[in-house]
């Protein structure tokens, strides 16, 4: 049977392993066709950020509505959870601009990691949205942001963040372990830890589709454990009917903790070899599992 060559760049490479290893196990899913959704995704996302495409807005506003987060904001603090996916931007602009005008005088403090500081400020279209929807970014890996967000908090601001932001300042001793989609992940504990002591109510927003806005009823935090494992069965509801649309899956393999240890009885010959060249040695992908091996010429 003859094999075609398919040479790939590193972060499509590793989205590719990623999305086999932790898509096999279901076999509800062909990881290849999940892959090549996914690629087409990031090539949109990415034309966005240049020039994004006028949104005639969300169709269906489903779970807890923005009349509801209105008035919520207007007694507290409040903490937005998101995650890469879909049109995860226009969610987030979407609900700051329902409410940002409730305490128009505060500003909105989205945490972001380094990397995504750097990438966001070079986009003159982002800037002006963060411009327009009073957003400070504050990045994560800095000592003093934890203190920065508490002290926003407890004065009646609101917080954004991505729940798989997975950065943060140091080590974390305790991380959260919750379940993924097959696997499991851990989840900084120190912005869950925050959330307890203030007691301000956080909730997870996702757009299923293009069309579809769905926000969680809001979290106050007993534990913070349970708080993170909740956001999570939250979004992994819509991770699981389509997981093309997450836009991490060229990272996800630095934060798996554990992946179900699959026997594979019907074991098909690979049509298709995948090769990485933007590092060295080059690296090869086993298509059935998702393995990467150093790749071998052969004669």
């Amino acid at each position: 049977m003859t094999t075609v060559e398919r040479v790939l760049s590193f972060d499509y490479f590793m989205s590719l392993s990623n999305i086999i290893k932790e898509l096999t196990y279901f076999g509800a899913y062909d990881p290849i066709q999940v892959w090549e959704g996914y690629c087409k995704y990031i090539e949109k996302s990415e034309s966005h950020k240049q020039k994004p495409i006028p949104t005639k807005g969300f169709q269906k506003i489903s779970g807890f509505s923005l009349e509801g987060l209105q008035e919520l904001y207007k007694e507290r603090g409040l903490a937005l959870v998101l995650m890469h996916y879909g049109n995860y931007r226009y969610t987030k602009s979407t609900i700051l601009n329902a409410i940002m005008k409730i305490k128009a005088e505060k500003p909105v403090l989205l945490v972001v990691d380094e990397e995504s500081y750097k990438s966001e400020s070079q986009f003159e279209v982002i800037a002006k949205l963060y411009s327009e929807l009073n957003i400070q970014m504050i990045i994560a890996e800095n000592a003093s942001s934890g203190l920065r967000i508490a002290r926003h908090l407890k004065n009646g601001g609101i917080v954004v963040l991505y729940l798989d932001g997975m950065t943060g300042y140091g080590k974390d001793k305790s991380p959260i372990r919750v379940p993924f989609i097959s696997s499991e992940i851990s989840l900084r504990s120190g912005f869950f830890r925050l959330l307890e002591k203030t007691q301000v109510p956080v909730i997870g927003a996702i757009s299923p589709t293009d069309d579809e806005l769905l926000i969680s009823l809001p979290i106050i935090s007993d534990k913070f454990e349970a708080t993170a494992s909740s956001l999570m069965s939250f979004f992994r509801q819509t991770l699981l009917a389509d997981p093309s649309q997450w836009r991490l899956w060229y990272r996800h393999h630095l934060f798996v903790e554990g992946l179900p240890n699959t026997m594979n009885m019907q074991k098909k010959p690979n049509t298709t070899t995948w090769i990485c060249n933007q590092v060295s040695p080059k690296i090869m992908l086993e298509e059935e599992t998702g393995d990467v091996y150093q790749y071998m010429e052969t004669n």
